[in-house]
Formats: C-alpha cells, sequence, structure tokens
C-alpha cells in the first residue's frame, strides 16, 4: 500500500496526487490518498475530482477555525502513519531523489509506506492524468467558459503575484509578442488568459487591442476559499481545451494543463 499526503496548493498536490498514482500501478499496490483542505487548497477533493481510489478528506485549517475537523484530521493522520512501515517527509522525499533519482523512491519496498510530497514522485505525462475526470460541479460551472473555446484558441498563462521567477524570465510583453506571432501564423487565432493578477487583464486589452481576449471573470482570486481554487481548476481544465499553451516560466499552473489535454506548452521566457 502506498499512502500519499500532497502538500502545498492545487498544482503540487497535483502532482503529488498523480505520481503517487502510477507508483501505485507500476508496483501493483493499493493506494491511499490524504487529501488536506489548508492554506492554499481549502477545498475537498471530491467537489474537484471523481478519482479511482480511496480518498481521505482531511482539515488542517487550525484549531481556532476548524476544531473539530482539524482535531479528526490529526487522528486520522496519526491512524495511518501508525499503519506505514516506513514513513517519508517532504524533505526525505527530495533527499532521496536528489541523491539517487526517481529510481530511488521506487526502490523504497516496504509493505505500506506514508509519503508526504509537495512535487512529484516519478516523471510524469499526458498518460500519468489520463484517470484525472473533474467533477460534474466543475463540468457545469465552467461550461460558460468551456463553450466559447474553439478550435484556433490558444491558451495563455501568465504567474504573477508570489512567483518571483515567472516575473522575472515571463515579461508581459514576450507574451504579448508571442500573441502577436500567433494571430499572424494562424489567422483567426483568440487567446483564453488565466492569470491570478487583474492588472495583466488591462495591460494585455491595451497592448493588443485587435486580439480577441477570453477571460474568467469569476471576480475571485483568493486560493484559500474554495471558490477560488474551484475556478482555479476550472481555468487549469480551459487551458488543456487550447491547442496549444503559452506558459510561464517554471510554473506547475502552466505545465499540467498540458499534460491533462495533452497539447504542446510554449513557456514564454527571455533567452
Amino acid at each position: 500500500m502506498i499512502i500519499i499526503e500532497p502538500c502545498a496548493g492545487l498544482g503540487n498536490k497535483l502532482l503529488g496526487m498523480s505520481s503517487a498514482y502510477a507508483v501505485a500501478q507500476k508496483l501493483n499496490r493499493e493506494l491511499i490518498v490524504m487529501w488536506k483542505r489548508e492554506v492554499g487548497c481549502n477545498v475537498k477533493a471530491e467537489e474537484l475530482f471523481e478519482l479511482p481510489f480511496r480518498v481521505i478528506e482531511i482539515s488542517e485549517n487550525g484549531y481556532s477555525k476548524e476544531p473539530v475537523a482539524h482535531f479528526r484530521g490529526n487522528q486520522l493522520k496519526k491512524k495511518w502513519r501508525a499503519k506505514a512501515d516506513r514513513f517519508l517527509e517532504c524533505g526525505d522525499v527530495e533527499a532521496i531523489k536528489k541523491q539517487k533519482g526517481y529510481e530511488g523512491l521506487l526502490a523504497v519496498r516496504e509493505p505500506v509506506i506514508y509519503i508526504k510530497s509537495f512535487g512529484p514522485l516519478c516523471e510524469l505525462d499526458a498518460a500519468s492524468l489520463a484517470f484525472l475526470k473533474p467533477s460534474a460541479g466543475i463540468l457545469q460551472k465552467g461550461e460558460p467558459l468551456f463553450s466559447q473555446l474553439g478550435a484556433k484558441t490558444v491558451g495563455v498563462h501568465v504567474r504573477r503575484t508570489d512567483h518571483t521567477e515567472a516575473i522575472a524570465n515571463s515579461p508581459l510583453s514576450l507574451f504579448a509578442d508571442k500573441m502577436r506571432q500567433e494571430m499572424t501564423e494562424v489567422p483567426g487565432t483568440d487567446f483564453f488568459v488565466a492569470t491570478d493578477d487583474e492588472g495583466v487583464k488591462r495591460e494585455l486589452r491595451e497592448a493588443l487591442p485587435d486580439a480577441k481576449l477570453i477571460f474568467h471573470d469569476s471576480g475571485i482570486i483568493d486560493r484559500n476559499s474554495k471558490e477560488g481554487i474551484c475556478d482555479a481548476y476550472i481555468e487549469m481544465l480551459a487551458l488543456s481545451r487550447c491547442r496549444k499553451i503559452l506558459g510561464s516560466y517554471n510554473s506547475t499552473f502552466s505545465l499540467l494543463p498540458s499534460y491533462i489535454g495533452d497539447i504542446p506548452l510554449e513557456v514564454v521566457k527571455k533567452d
């Protein structure tokens, strides 16, 4: 059995969960996912996905906010960790990957392994995420956006806020240049733009007055709310339904939709 406790935000959780499922299949192990509602991803897994393995929902929102749920979550983690023959913290996982690569994790063969991770446990590709099915609620909520996407739509993901690497290496002017190039090479191209910065929308409208820009204007940017995470997943799915993605440097949120949709990802970055 493999027990995975994926950590951090939605993208990191998807990397950990999807790669754990791939490893479990390769090793013919049962997979248990400890899905945490926490800062940066405060939503239940069942509200986002239909999953082919057992998911145990827990809360790490603190005793002051959710005393009963937080206490129960701690008890469940203790229960499942007690079942494990080996426990790997996030730092242990990264150390094994650094020393031995992904093969080092595959070599961990105790009968029951409990792993905490904020990243992948193996190489991922489009086939690795084929199991991921959006919930009925997500599909219903996302339909008004999905219906606007056509065969020529290009997805654009501009990552900002606290992602200093994306800000430094993927300036908005380069995105605008790439979008102009797409419009020239494929007449009729339109763009779905996903971003965590409202200012980006305004600047792109000014820089590309002749472009058709599609936004998911839900009005919710807060990724600590359930609604914000649901909207983030809808945007990820919308990106996956485009013909290609122009993505931000070193952004999981740019990478995952390319796997989900099995479409090309072009990272926009300085030379």
